[in-house]
């Protein structure tokens, strides 16, 4: 028996990685809002500081978002397709 090798296309592949990217923002997130709460008292380091690593923070997850969903949409197909779709259809049903 004979195994064969499924190979994706390369432009379905980085689309999938592009989604994957997206879906990982809101953890990373998370995780870089926490960063000042692991510290505590012992970093001495002011309200002031950490308020503004939160929303440099934010900004750059706005950024980076924007970037790749920008990415997403020159890709063929745009945002709103699904790669796991094969055919000319949307999944939700008729669009007529």
């Amino acid at each position: 028996m004979s195994r064969s090798t499924t190979f994706l296309a390369r432009s379905t592949y980085r689309r999938r990685r592009l989604i994957d990217a997206l879906r990982v923002m809101p953890a990373l997130g998370a995780l870089f809002f926490l960063i000042p709460m692991l510290g505590g008292a012992a970093m001495g380091r002011s309200t002031a500081w950490s308020g503004i690593y939160l929303f440099a923070c934010w900004f750059f997850l706005i950024l980076i978002t924007a970037l790749i969903v920008r990415n997403l949409a020159k890709s063929p197909g745009g945002v709103g397709s699904d790669p796991m779709e094969t055919g000319g259809e949307r999944a939700g049903g008729d669009h007529s």
